[in-house]
């Protein structure tokens, strides 16, 4: 490694006192007052989140989780050769564990939720990838528990390693009898157990932390050897488990591109197609008339292409393939929730509409045309006794060139106009009606208006809109 690299990836530079992380290790394993009531509600929140399997609330009851406490005292009195400390952190975490389970345990007992969501059967199928989460987020949380500074990757390794949620499955398995989900559960908290506790080894050998204990050459290889033993029992199923995962999805991924392959053929129309991993089983729902025994042939061919040996292929005709009610059912409830997301949209659209309309009506000249009438020509009288009668209405008017009575606006929007006819017994000067205009721009909001004049009508003539 070059200087340059070398002083990059120094993890001196920051490293906290090693009295100081010693203590601070010390304190997160004991499993005594705050620890024990932190991790009591933060099973109870996890339970919650999982039996309504809501990730958010699985997340917040990993972050304030102490459970990584004891398997980081652990890897590190490991590391350290106190042999105290890791029966301490063996001791906290059996502590921690049994609270665990009988706390979730109790809590889906009495929960009236008792069918497993996806984020519960998420937890029972561990795989090598979670070795490798597990054994990174423990060197990651070890390099954080170093530092001089408040580190945020904590919280970090707290999710990625999620040592609450397994716990939490088991406890469900155990209330409803779910035997297989126990242990699915449990091995996946193992593994995530183990492995932080071999990642803080790890950070705290390669940061040379002083040793806290002498220990015997022959009790230091006897150790040696169980964790040795320990880790590979755990390793090997989980190699085993993903050693599955992965021929699962080459098998599912192959299976489909022979499919499209042989869908090329404009002889074979297949109207569905289902591959089914354990049992190594094409099943091609055809329609038509096709030459079955071609189609195995080309299909067989296909599969030795793809590197997929032993895959069987069954053929169904359209008419004869049995109903698929779960498919259905499911297709069903895709179409409804297309029909009922677009009949929300519409309905949203209509909202919309209504909203920029009600808005339009709220604007002054809108506020205006609501102006009662009588009231109007009664403070217009009290100025111009000669008025007796006021006609009041509103409307939208285009300027044109040739209406002279339009008043000039936007050539492309409509203007909002006030109307009004006064009905008078002598004719208004031009000095009143100067002064009636802007009495009216002020009363009604808008200078847009038109005044007509005309001559009182006698009381039989005058129309039922006028006010008096």
């Amino acid at each position: 490694m070059t200087p340059t690299l070398r002083r990059l990836f120094n993890l001196r530079r920051d490293q906290d006192d090693p009295d100081v992380i010693d203590a601070e290790i010390r304190a997160g394993s004991r499993p005594v007052g705050a620890n024990l009531w932190v991790l009591f509600f933060a099973i109870l929140i996890a339970s919650v989140g999982l039996n309504v399997n809501s990730t958010a609330v699985i997340i917040g009851a990993m972050l304030v989780s102490p459970l990584m406490g004891p398997i980081q005292a652990m890897g590190y009195g490991a590391g350290v050769q106190d042999l105290k400390l890791i029966r301490q952190g063996a001791l906290a975490l059996a502590i921690f564990t049994l609270l665990s389970l009988v706390t979730s345990m109790v809590y889906f007992a009495v929960s009236p939720l008792d069918q497993p969501g996806s984020e519960l059967l998420a937890r029972t199928s561990p795989t090598l990838w979670d070795v490798l989460i597990a054994l990174f987020g423990g060197a990651a949380g070890m390099v954080a528990a170093t530092r001089k500074d408040v580190s945020n990757v904590v919280p970090g390794v707290a999710i990625a390693t999620a040592l609450m949620p397994p716990l939490c499955t088991v406890g469900f398995g155990l209330a409803n009898a779910r035997w297989d989900m126990v242990g699915g559960a449990f091995y996946l908290f193992l593994i995530n157990g183990v492995f932080i506790a071999v990642g803080t080894l790890a950070i705290s050998k390669l940061l040379r932390l002083p040793l806290r204990g002498s220990v015997e050459p022959a009790v230091r290889a006897r150790h040696r050897l169980l964790i040795t033993v320990g880790v590979t029992a755990v390793l090997v199923p989980s190699v085993w488990f993903g050693y599955r995962v992965v021929q699962k999805e080459l098998f599912l991924a192959g299976a489909s591109r022979v499919a499209e392959a042989l869908q090329e053929d404009a002889r074979v129309v297949i109207l569905s197609q289902q591959a089914d991993a354990p049992s190594r089983t094409l099943r091609l729902t055809l329609v038509g008339t096709v030459d079955e025994s071609r189609l195995q042939e080309l299909a067989q061919a296909l599969f030795r292409q793809e590197g997929l040996a032993g895959v069987q292929l069954e053929l169904r005709r359209a008419g004869d393939a049995p109903l698929d009610v779960g498919s259905l059912r499911d297709q069903l409830r895709q179409d409804l929730d297309r029909t009922v997301l677009q009949r929300l949209r519409a309905v949203e659209a209509r909202l919309q509409s209504t909203d920029q309309l009600v808005a339009g009506l709220a604007t002054p000249q809108a506020q205006a045309s609501a102006v009662d009438v009588a009231t109007l020509r009664d403070e217009v009288r009290a100025q111009l006794p000669q008025v007796t009668a006021l006609t009041l209405a509103w409307g939208q008017r285009s300027a044109a060139a040739d209406l002279p009575l339009a008043v000039a606006t936007s050539a492309s929007a409509p203007a909002r106009t006030a109307l009004l006819v006064v009905e008078r017994t002598q004719a208004l000067s031009v000095q009143q009606s100067a002064m009636l205009r802007r009495f009216l721009a002020v009363r009604l909001g808008t200078a847009d208006l038109q005044l007509i004049e005309q001559p009182s009508r006698p009381r039989t003539e005058r129309p039922q809109g006028a006010s008096r």
